[in-house]
Formats: C-alpha cells, sequence, structure tokens
C-alpha cells in the first residue's frame, strides 16, 4: 500500500498510540500526550462516551456532513475539471469504504492512487462544531470519518 511493506492497523487511533508512548516521527512530546490523555479515556470508554453525547444531546459534526463528493478506487482514472472546482473533488476509497485519500487537484492522472493526498485531516462524526472550527483554521477541509477509517462524508461548516 503506497509502497510500505509493513502496514497495520491500529484500530484506537492516532492519540491512543501517543498517549501510550508508541514510536512517532517526530517523537511526540509529553507535552501532547498529556494533552491527548482526555482522548484516550473516551477510546477506553466508548459506551460511556456515547451515553455522555446523547446525554447532552450535544451538536455534532454529522449534523454538517455532506456526502457529496465523486468516489474513486485507487486504480481508477482522475478526470480533468475546472480549476475552480471545489477541494477536495473526490475521495479514494478502498473496497471496504475506507478513505486512502483526497484528490484536490484539477489535473487529470491514470490513477487516484498516485494523485491523491494521503493524508487528509480527519475527524469523527461525534465530534463538536466547535473542535472542527477549530481544525479548520489549519486545514483547508475536513473528511468525516468512522473510528476505522471508513468514509461518512465531509464536514461543511454551517456559516
Amino acid at each position: 500500500m503506497l509502497g510500505f511493506t509493513d502496514v497495520r492497523h491500529y484500530f484506537r487511533g492516532k492519540t491512543d498510540w501517543i498517549v501510550r508512548g508508541l514510536p512517532t516521527d517526530p517523537p511526540a512530546p509529553l507535552s501532547e500526550r498529556m494533552r491527548a490523555l482526555r482522548y484516550f479515556v473516551n477510546n477506553l470508554v466508548p459506551g460511556l462516551r456515547s451515553f455522555w453525547i446523547h446525554y447532552l444531546d450535544r451538536v455534532r459534526v454529522d449534523e454538517f456532513m455532506r456526502d457529496d463528493l465523486v468516489r474513486l478506487g485507487p486504480e481508477d482514472s482522475v478526470p480533468p475539471t475546472p480549476l475552480d472546482s471545489p477541494k477536495p473533488r473526490a475521495v479514494v476509497l478502498n473496497s471496504d469504504g475506507v478513505l486512502l485519500g483526497t484528490i484536490e487537484l484539477s489535473d487529470p492522472a491514470p490513477r487516484a492512487l498516485d494523485a491523491m493526498n494521503p493524508n487528509p485531516q480527519t475527524i469523527r462524526p461525534d465530534m463538536t462544531p466547535k473542535l472542527a472550527t477549530h481544525l479548520l483554521k489549519s486545514n483547508p477541509y475536513l473528511m468525516v470519518t468512522t473510528a476505522k477509517g471508513r468514509y461518512l462524508g465531509r464536514y461543511i461548516p454551517n456559516d
């Protein structure tokens, strides 16, 4: 996959990985590990998290989510589009619907795998718009996925 030979799926996510002190490049400082601790606790007790979200009836990202992008497989060709097309203009998914990347360029390409951004910022559907807005300050868009990376849509803030 993308030239890597030893790829593994760590289903608990990047935050869990960092809090446990597992290797990152660059290494995560202690301050980042401490900041991630609250998310780590949520991963340990997902039932409690779901109950709390439902109990508070808080606004969630999934209420502002759209699933309106072209879906491509890794080997699909990328057709050209106008320069003013929205970004991303397509998502690249594997056969299980897991997000592999996004297509941002307007130029055509023989394979989506070669043209995609393999590292789009993702969020989960139960995150708050406040957190999503914070992430949008440093990212042009946010993709919404399940904890296991299955694509659900993209976050569109309520203007």
